[in-house]
């Protein structure tokens, strides 16, 4: 059975075929800012001012706590079951304490 152009599955599955595509450029783009501030510090870390270890650290944490705060704030789960929201806290290991 063929599905016509302008039933409602056809009309569902454009707008689910949207929402995916949507979805894609979202992920997408949130890769290339993660890739982007993987550069910078990766950048600080071979920059040649010896001198500067601490100051490198530090701008290290800064990216890295900027970037983590807003990806957290990104990772929220509504539980229909319970009708709250729930946050994903992500591990922590013991080499990053």
């Amino acid at each position: 059975m063929r599905i016509g152009k302008h039933t409602s599955e056809a009309i569902k599955i454009n707008q689910l075929e949207e929402t995916i595509k949507l979805k894609d450029k979202e992920i997408k783009d949130i890769k290339t800012e993660c890739a982007e501030q993987f550069k910078k510090i990766k950048d600080i870390c071979f920059c040649n001012d010896y001198n500067g270890r601490l100051d490198k650290l530090r701008k290290i944490h800064e990216i890295a706590s900027d970037n983590f705060s807003a990806l957290i704030l990104d990772i929220v789960i509504y539980d229909d079951a319970e009708e709250k929201v729930k946050i994903i806290e992500l591990p922590n290991t013991r080499k990053s304490k």
